[in-house]
């Protein structure tokens, strides 16, 4: 392959006028089903898409990258490229997929779209994206509604891995851990609803990857330390923590502790959760704080110390003067 272009150079020749797009297609097909690299094959793929590359060529090609490639990434780029283009054409498949494939990041695609679309069209695609949801709840405890974003957390675990299936066991170790500081455990479910969330990605990422060392963790008279630890280590990684839009389907949440995660943007679905009173997001690389933080008028503690706050607008200083307690 190694007389092939990247992907972004075959972008950037049609966009100069240097070739077609006809030219550009092929090359970008060649890439799809030669190359040896995954990452070559999906962003083959999203420049294809890009370049609104929309004939029964691609189409078959995709459809073939999809159920077959063995690469996770591929596979997501080929879903939203079908989901996008040639719905109709490839909902088989589709819903071929959110039977068999067992990547998140595929399936929250899917799941996605799903979202997006005319449930009474496309009944058929909604009908196995929500059984496969409430096999998710089921599995956790929860409401389907709140699935989501279990399924959304999975893809964030998938994002750097090669071969990762979704895996939903760990959620039992997570309702077992206590964070000292919310006073609840990583993972609180009252009513199938949960309730509160202590979420460090390294943390529970750590036990995903070594479920063994849950024994031994537990047994720690201050398990918090440990992984405080091996979260502060963790810090020095350049992973920039995003959280789904999907947090906001957690309507009865009332603790939220995501305070080492490497975030660097408030994340907006927090302003959703109408019953939350208590926030901890210290320890991030935040430098600002939206106006709509007005909106959590059930919040009585708020922790964002440790973050690249530089200046404190008025609105917020307004807002701290309603809590109970706060540290910035």
């Amino acid at each position: 392959m190694k007389n092939f272009l990247s992907p972004d150079k075959i972008y950037s020749s049609v966009v100069n006028g240097k070739v077609s797009k006809a030219i550009a297609a092929e090359q970008l097909i060649s890439l799809i089903e030669g190359s040896n690299n995954p990452t070559t094959r999906a962003e083959s793929i999203k420049i294809s898409e890009k370049l609104k590359i929309r004939d029964q060529k691609i189409f078959k090609i995709l459809e073939n990258s999809l159920l077959s490639d063995e690469s996770p990434l591929v596979r997501k780029s080929a879903a939203n490229f079908i989901g996008q283009f040639f719905f109709k054409k490839g909902l088989n498949t589709l819903i071929w997929v959110v039977q068999h494939d067992k990547s998140p990041l595929v399936l929250k695609v899917i799941s996605d779209l799903n979202s997006s679309l005319n449930k009474a069209r496309f009944e058929s695609l909604s009908k196995k994206t929500n059984a496969f949801l409430t096999e998710i709840a089921l599995s956790v405890g929860i409401v389907q509604n709140e699935a989501k974003f279990i399924l959304d957390l999975e893809a964030i675990f998938a994002q750097n891995e090669t071969d990762y299936e979704l895996e939903l066991k760990t959620y039992q170790f997570y309702k077992k851990l206590k964070d000292i500081k919310l006073g609840e455990s990583w993972l609180t479910i009252r009513n199938k609803h949960i309730e509160s969330l202590s979420f460090n990605y390294y943390n529970w990422k750590y036990l995903k990857e070594i479920p063994s060392m849950f024994d031994s963790i537990s047994k720690l008279q201050d398990s918090m330390v440990y992984l405080n630890f091996l979260g502060k280590l963790a810090l020095k990684s350049n992973i920039i923590l995003k959280l789904p839009n999907s947090l906001a389907l957690l309507t009865n949440l009332k603790k939220l502790n995501l305070s080492r995660n490497n975030i660097n943007v408030f994340p907006k679905s927090i302003f959703s959760l109408s019953y939350l009173k208590y926030l901890d997001i210290s320890h991030n690389k935040i430098s600002n704080i939206p106006v709509e933080i007005k909106n959590l008028t059930s919040l009585d503690i708020l922790r964002i110390n440790h973050n690249q706050i530089r200046k404190i607008p008025n609105y917020l200083r307004e807002f701290l003067l309603t809590l109970q307690d706060f540290k910035i």
